[in-house]
């Protein structure tokens, strides 16, 4: 606790509102100088966090072996509060993919594949413009809205907005632990992102990511059969 205290009181204050951060209180080279108060385990933990939440284009490798390692990482999160974290997020992108995937010519609802609880359901309500989700995801008709009218830039936005509110709950619900600082760095990750591209680069960049992972039919049958096993 001592340790998670001394590096909690030395990060820097991150707004709670995400627009109202218009630049980084600190750079990554400070950040890690203060993450190396971690632990090696919470350092590997930290590191499985933000590969998971944060992917690197250059770094997503379509193949069995990569699904493969995703899965083995979330169990590597000792804590189920960061697993909750990572399965939200993949959950969205989830529902952003099936919108897209939608949208495309000659696609079926049985051959999508995604990520967590709601997959299976997603295939099950196809037709139905938000796929009867709205009151699993309050946001959802709005982001629907924004997606039909190809606001792309408005709705990363929204989806930033979101993770950012979440990820800000998280750390108020844990005082001066491994989750608050994994949250902080996450939203910190947020704002770096945001303050180093415009949003229409930054969804530009996820569709390529969900694009990479869609039209991959080995990682989807991969997908297929270590996701939904989560799911029974």
């Amino acid at each position: 606790m001592a340790d998670y205290y001394t590096l909690v009181t030395s990060l820097p204050w991150l707004p709670e509102q995400m627009e109202k951060c218009t630049q980084l209180p600190l750079s990554r080279i400070a950040l890690n100088r203060r993450l190396t108060l971690l632990s090696a385990i919470d350092q590997r933990q930290l590191e499985v966090a933000e590969n998971l939440y944060h992917p690197a284009l250059n770094d997503i490798q379509p193949d069995r072996e990569r699904v493969q390692l995703w899965s083995k990482q979330l169990q590597e999160l000792s804590s189920l509060t960061l697993q909750e974290i990572i399965i939200q997020r993949l959950e969205v992108q989830t529902v952003i993919a099936a919108l897209r995937y939608r949208q495309r010519s000659n696609t079926s609802a049985e051959h999508f594949v995604g990520f967590g609880r709601w997959t299976e359901w997603i295939r099950h309500h196809w037709k139905e413009p938000c796929f009867a989700l709205e009151k699993q995801i309050a946001p959802l008709e709005h982001w629907c809205e924004l997606f039909n009218h190809q606001l792309t830039g408005e709705l990363q936005h929204q989806l930033d907005r979101y993770a950012w509110q979440s990820l800000l709950a998280t750390e108020r619900n844990h005082h001066f632990t491994i989750e608050t600082v994994i949250s902080f760095v996450l939203r910190w990750g947020i704002a770096e992102r945001r303050l180093k591209s415009d949003s229409d680069t930054a969804l530009t960049d996820f569709q390529h990511l969900s694009d990479t992972l869609i039209n991959s039919s080995g990682i989807q049958q991969q997908l297929n059969r270590l996701f939904e096993d989560m799911n029974r």
